[in-house]
């Protein structure tokens, strides 16, 4: 033992840096849990595949139209990806959007809330996929998808978040993005897009929202006109009903954040492809949603009211909150005579208002007398039919009544006698 021991101590003796101890990390040098996660150096992440470019998506049999132009950019570290697709506005069927500059009315009837915009390139459309559908702060914005007109073109953009560690500088894209414009435009963003959009703005770059005071909420206006028709007014549907454009093989919502999840882990582009595409689908559409509604209400306003009873009502109840009675009686007027007993009972009340505002009180009356009679509606609709109808019949009989004459009556003295006549 003790020849063992000489001949240990006159071994050499090594640095730490020799590799024969080991030399402990200093926690200034050590990777942190995002390093880690999201391949630090010095780290098991390394051997992850780097994410590729996107591939192109085929937005022609989705969209009817055919994109101009498409590219993709690659940001520092891969934090996040932007891809870029030019479409034709001619190829999109766009009556409305594109032509001319916005009419004001129009878009407050888009359901605007904030300063109207003066010209079709300061709105942005936008919709978001997320990493959970209930919201919070721990929902995270992946996926942002805009549309916007330059040069007689839809340019639609699509920002992805590749690194999750790195959502402060993906973020600071997207409000980049969203400043230049005065209004955004969204389907049910009001309740989903833009409270998530604010929370991540908070969070990241603790500021808020530019657009947010300008909002059109598109899901609104066209709950309004389809309804009633159609059910269901889902951006899906109403491209089926509304547009003729059936999506075929469309990922369903609930399953985009596992979807990303799945992308995260293996890095591999063919497993977001169809989220992408979901995305570009809901984006154009709502561009061409948009479209539509701002036709009928042109349509409305020129004295064609929709064909369908149940749009031409609510069209009428959206000019008169408007402060558009001409317009808001023609609808009126549309929705009754095309309607059923059932829809005559919802519109009769309203219509009678403005029959009476344009001065024809007695077909109001008799529009009453004949739905009472036919026992329509429920009690408490009969006893507001019953009020308006005694109502006009005031009015009636007050027309009919002869002028009265004014009768001299004998002066009285401050005494109260009445004066003597000489």
């Amino acid at each position: 033992m003790r020849d063992l021991r000489e001949r240990l101590q006159a071994l050499p003796l090594k640095g730490r840096g020799d590799g024969l101890i080991p030399q402990r990390e200093s926690p200034l040098h050590r990777p942190n849990l995002s390093q880690r996660v999201n391949g630090g150096e010095g780290t098991r992440e390394d051997s992850r595949p780097s994410p590729r470019p996107w591939q192109s998506l085929p937005l022609r049999d989705q969209t009817g139209a055919q994109p101009s132009e498409e590219s993709v950019r690659d940001h520092p570290r891969q934090s996040f990806e932007v891809r870029e697709t030019r479409i034709e506005l001619t190829q999109l069927g766009l009556t409305v959007i594109g032509h001319g500059d916005p009419d004001p009315r129009v878009v407050t009837h888009l359901g605007l809330r904030g300063a109207p915009p003066t010209r079709w390139e300061d709105i942005v459309f936008l919709d978001t996929e997320t990493t959970g559908l209930m919201g919070g702060t721990g929902t995270y914005v992946f996926l942002l998808g805009t549309a916007f007109i330059a040069d007689g073109e839809l340019v639609l953009r699509q920002h992805v978040l590749v690194d999750l560690g790195r959502e402060r500088v993906f973020v600071r894209a997207i409000q980049a993005e969203l400043d230049p414009f005065r209004a955004c435009a969204s389907y049910n963003g009001k309740c989903f897009d833009l409270p998530l959009l604010r929370t991540r703005f908070v969070m990241a770059l603790r500021s808020e929202l530019s657009v947010d005071d300008s909002h059109l909420d598109l899901l609104h206006p066209a709950r309004r006109l389809w309804r009633d028709r159609f059910g269901s007014t889902s951006l899906r549907q109403l491209e089926y009903s509304v547009l003729d454009a059936a999506r075929v093989d469309d990922i369903p919502g609930a399953l985009i954040p596992e979807r990303y999840f799945h992308y995260v882990r293996t890095r591999d582009p063919a497993v977001l492809a169809p989220v992408l595409l979901h995305n570009a689908r809901d984006v154009v559409s709502l561009v061409r949603i948009t479209d539509r509604i701002a036709q009928a209400i042109i349509d409305a306003r020129a004295g064609r009211a929709p064909d369908h009873a149940p749009a031409a009502l609510a069209l009428a109840r959206a000019f008169e909150h408007a402060d558009e009675p001409d317009i808001a009686f023609l609808c009126y007027e549309s929705a009754y005579a095309d309607g059923d007993n059932e829809l005559r009972v919802r519109a009769a009340l309203p219509y009678a208002r403005a029959l009476e505002r344009a001065g024809d009180p007695e077909r109001a009356l008799r529009m009453l007398e004949l739905l009472l009679h036919l026992r329509l509606g429920s009690p408490r609709w009969r006893e507001q039919a019953e009020a308006r109808a005694r109502r006009l019949t005031r009015i009636m009989q007050a027309r009919c009544a002869p002028p009265r004459t004014s009768r001299t009556r004998p002066r009285r003295s401050p005494a109260g006698s009445s004066r003597a006549a000489s």
